[in-house]
């Protein structure tokens, strides 16, 4: 095997605790397992994160959530983007919580007898989706006539970026309180919910009823405010499950001066040692395009990690192979292995994957 992805179940397991202990009491955690579980597995992640504490699934769409009832998870599961009428009867006779953000899915599940729950979003700004602030008190009164959708929960996503709009951010977030104290005066069960794994780091007052995590359950912090600002490490103990290695196939000379690569297009700065790993960006490894012609400024942008230190890509990486500048680091040889840095979401579903640390 000359290139695989090695996922660390215990470790999700482990993250997934961590989060659940830094909620405050009788707030309830929503492992989001959207996108085949951040490329992690959705059906082995959402399994762990149940399994550790989480008490709702989040998917993307009806077709993610039916994929994991046919694997056999009870677990409640709701997409967070908004369903097409078409997929009502599916969530429905499939105990899916479809996000609506439209009257007429209510009518279209009166009309058609589709007994269902269901989450509100609402559009705070980031104009995705979700309804108008303007119109949720009609939409709730409607709502509360229904024989046969009801409201099960209440959300909005947040558009935030760390240092850039915090001030902002804050105030949506007040604004949505308002709105679901709005809310609660007709569905007074209905979950409140807002915050996903960043809100959750800058802004932990704001936890509602129910908090979205995905890029912590995957081990990324998102930000970094909160933990500068309380002078410690937010939900301690946060790790990466995923790795993603291959091995060396090749390894070459070259002179400085000499030129290499399609076209002549690479110049060699000094003698350098290169090594050539079966990866590309068909793997999912990154595409973006630097210069060129290589240049000790550019190496850094990307690198593979060999004997735990970094060999910087030579120029960008190909269809299915890359060549790393392995000049300063002594003792490699083929079938040496290497550790990339891949988005888990983008990596070629065909790639062989290892599980450890089953839990």
């Amino acid at each position: 095997m000359l290139k695989w992805i090695e996922i660390d179940s215990s470790i999700i397991a482990s993250n997934v605790r961590i989060i659940k202990n830094s909620l405050k009491k009788g707030v309830k955690l929503m492992a989001v397992v959207k996108a085949g579980g951040y490329g992690h597995g959705a059906l082995t992640t959402a399994r762990t994160a149940v399994k550790n504490g989480a008490s709702f699934l989040g998917v993307l769409t009806v077709d993610e959530a039916l994929e994991l009832r046919k694997s056999g998870i009870k677990t409640d599961i709701m997409t967070l983007s908004p369903c097409l009428k078409e997929e009502l009867k599916k969530a429905a006779e499939n105990s899916v919580i479809p996000t609506i953000d439209d009257i007429r899915l209510l009518k279209e599940a009166e009309n058609k007898k589709i007994k269902l729950s269901f989450n509100l979003d609402c559009d705070t700004g980031l104009k995705r989706w979700g309804i108008d602030p303007s119109m949720l008190n009609d939409f709730l009164k409607r709502a509360k006539d229904s024989e046969y959708a009801r409201l099960f929960s209440f959300s909005t996503h947040i558009a935030y970026t760390p240092y850039r709009n915090m001030t902002d951010a804050r105030e949506k977030l007040s604004l949505f309180g308002k709105l679901s104290e709005e809310v609660k005066k007709f569905f007074p069960k209905a979950l409140v919910h807002a915050a996903n794994s960043l809100i959750l780091c800058d802004f932990p007052e704001f936890q509602f009823d129910m908090v979205r995590a995905g890029n912590l359950i995957y081990g990324i912090y998102p930000s970094d405010i909160y933990a500068k600002k309380k002078g410690g490490t937010p939900l301690k103990g946060i790790k990466r499950p995923w790795r993603f290695f291959a091995k060396i196939i090749s390894i070459k000379k070259v002179k400085a001066g000499e030129v290499f690569g399609y076209a002549g297009e690479i110049t060699a700065y000094r003698d350098m040692v290169l090594a050539s790993i079966p990866v590309g960006y068909s793997d999912g490894l990154s595409m973006e395009p630097r210069d060129n012609v290589y240049k000790i400024s550019e190496g850094a942008s990307y690198w593979a990690e060999i004997k735990g230190r970094r060999a910087p890509f030579v120029s960008k990486a190909s269809i299915c192979n890359t060549i790393l500048d392995i000049t300063d680091i002594p003792g490699v040889k083929t079938g040496d292995i290497v550790s990339l840095a891949i988005r888990r979401t983008a990596a070629n579903a065909n790639m062989a994957r290892i599980e450890r640390g089953r839990s």
